[in-house]
């Protein structure tokens, strides 16, 4: 196992040992960590997930929440040299991204814990160029947002003027998911618009 449990520090592995985990058939890659017990769902951990790692508690904590509605992964980091492990875990994300979660409901998924309202669409924007939907969270926050304060983010975010220099759309997917307050807040775009 990558990591030792009681410690929960992070074995340095060789590219090899890498190689050799991401060739084991991909359910035997993730090992569960959480079962919600009214749903049934679980949270399902890649095992080269860092637990040591400066997001992963909000990352394991959005997890956790998605499980009301469905199972969810905690992915990763693959770099873009590692080709078996991003053909499996990330088949259809270009380059090097790395999004946090994976839900068969939802598709991939970013988690984003901004320290400030000033950088919220910033991460959304950012978390779309991993080809994934954003989660914004609250964790982080040196203010706390209100549910005005959200739903004005959410349409500066799918707004028109989220555009970048080339003229092209920002944030390209239909969905924004928020966790405030412990809870997960999801808006479409045509609600909002």
């Amino acid at each position: 196992m990558p990591r030792n449990e009681r410690t929960q520090k992070r074995i340095k592995l060789t590219p090899a040992e890498k190689e050799a985990i991401y060739a084991l058939p991909l359910h035997m890659q993730y090992e569960v960590v959480c079962v919600n017990i009214a749903t049934r769902h679980r949270v399902l951990q890649h095992i080269l997930v860092d637990p040591t790692a400066r997001d992963y508690k909000q990352v394991r904590a959005v997890a956790i929440a998605y499980t009301e509605d469905c199972d969810c992964r905690i992915n990763p980091v693959v770099v873009a040299n590692e080709k078996v492990g991003r053909a499996k875990i990330y088949p259809d994300i270009k380059d090097s991204a790395s999004p946090d979660l994976f839900t068969p409901k939802y598709g991939y998924i970013d988690v984003k814990s901004p320290q400030n309202k000033n950088n919220i669409v910033r991460n959304a924007n950012l978390a779309c160029n991993q080809g994934a939907i954003v989660v914004l969270t609250d964790l982080m926050m040196n203010e706390e947002l209100k549910h005005k304060m959200i739903l004005q983010l959410t349409v500066k975010i799918f707004s028109e003027n989220n555009r970048n220099h080339r003229g092209e759309s920002n944030y390209t997917k239909d969905q924004i998911h928020w966790f405030i307050k412990g809870a997960l807040i999801k808006y479409n775009r045509s609600e909002t618009l």
